[in-house]
């Protein structure tokens, strides 16, 4: 039989385990709302960048960067909706499910471990029935007050016993395969944006070498003009 310094623990901690979950679930429904408002102002951006490669569609060279990088920025943006609806799916809607399942289940619980008590005063009592300050009436009472007989509180504490070892293990999967879950949801996010980036780099490179070049060509325009005039 748990006793009641236990019964106590482990009803505290099915309460605090709720209020941390959906806390945490709250915590991130507002990180997914953030998202999404930052996923709308970057199509918009994007959007802008390629409404300014149409208008520089003469200049070969702005038009290409421009559409190149537009193109990375919107695959950019579709990770991050994948990104999102993975913590949608796993931390969010997971979690969530399972506060759901903790306060459907807690009521029931609670009131196991306080009958579970009950069984234990009786189940202590039978163990001191012989002592001669304890009447049979009075034990008689106290079973017919509860319902509990020696086998039955027996019964009872395994059962409980059996409760709280399924919901400590149900606990530990739903937190562990949320987060694992979104934790691949992000490595695969970098992973992603690194490859796409990567590709990406020789023509950035190309680009950073010529630039100089048209600030140079540039100013010695400009010098000849001077010295002509």
């Amino acid at each position: 039989m748990l006793i009641r310094a236990t019964i106590d623990e482990v009803e505290t901690d099915v309460v605090e385990i709720e209020a941390k979950l959906d806390k945490l679930v709250k915590l991130c429904s507002g990180m997914i709302e953030a998202g999404k408002a930052y996923i709308t102002t970057n199509k918009h951006f994007v959007s802008g960048v390629r409404d300014l490669s149409q208008q520089c569609k003469k200049d070969e060279m702005i038009s290409e960067c421009l559409d190149k990088f537009g193109d990375s920025l919107q695959e950019m943006i579709n990770y991050h909706m994948i990104l999102f609806d993975q913590a949608q799916r796993s931390v969010r809607q997971q979690l969530h499910n399972f506060v759901k399942d903790l306060q459907r289940d807690r009521p029931c619980f609670v009131d196991l471990l306080h009958l579970s008590h009950l069984a234990e005063l009786i189940f202590i009592v039978f163990d001191f029935v012989n002592r001669p300050e304890i009447s049979i009436d009075k034990i008689e009472g106290l079973i017919t007050h509860t319902g509990c007989g020696k086998e039955r509180s027996r019964r009872l504490g395994t059962y409980l016993n059996y409760f709280i070892n399924v919901l400590q293990a149900k606990k530990k999967f739903e937190i562990l395969d949320a987060m694992l879950s979104f934790m691949h949801a992000q490595y695969t996010f970098f992973q992603q944006g690194y490859s796409l980036l990567h590709e990406l780099d020789p023509y950035m490179k190309k680009l950073a070498t010529e630039l100089p070049n048209l600030v140079i060509g540039e100013w010695l325009g400009h010098r000849a003009w001077w010295v002509l005039d």
